[in-house]
């Protein structure tokens, strides 16, 4: 007795044309842009120290996100960090212009293998947000290197710089 293979291969054919489609639609409710590991740009312990000091005198200098869930943000954090997770950078929302006051972004997670740390990288890369860069060391080099831990909830970030500010101009 001869059995067809054209069953299982039917089959197969339906689950590769299912899976495509799937991976298609979660593409189209993504970021347009295409971001990928390597557009990742890495900044090392010695600059975040140098930028977490920076932002007593200039707080709008940096913006470091700690996408972490909020119980492990608030048990310890980089100093003046905010807790914002990946579901904040809707591309179909567009760029949050409080984010954009600020000349720098930081975002880091546990350490290098933070998967939702370099997923709110790509995603703020592919809506294009300027200046945004990975600190791959994350809380467990922050803390090996004995700096400075801040907890408690997240800060609400400072209100957008108007555009259209007179002070200092003459009229």
């Amino acid at each position: 007795m001869l059995r067809s293979r054209r069953a299982p291969v039917r089959l197969q054919s339906i689950r590769t044309i299912t899976l495509t489609c799937v991976a298609a639609l979660w593409g189209l409710a993504g970021c347009e842009k295409d971001t990928r590991d390597s557009d990742i740009v890495q900044v090392k312990l010695a600059e975040v120290s140098e930028l977490s000091a920076e932002t007593a005198s200039n707080p709008l200098a940096v913006l470091f996100i700690d996408p972490r869930p909020q119980t492990e943000f608030e048990e310890g954090h980089i100093p003046g960090a905010r807790n914002l997770l990946l579901t904040s950078f809707n591309g179909e929302k567009g760029r949050d212009p409080r984010i954009s006051s600020f000349n720098e972004v930081i975002v880091y997670g546990d350490d290098p293998f933070s998967p939702v740390a370099r997923a709110v990288n790509k995603r703020m890369l592919a809506m294009d947000y300027s200046d945004v860069r990975f600190f791959a060391g994350g809380m467990k080099e922050w803390k090996a290197a004995n700096l400075p831990v801040e907890t408690g909830p997240s800060k609400p970030l400072p209100p957008a710089a108007s555009k259209h500010n007179s002070r200092g101009r003459a009229r």
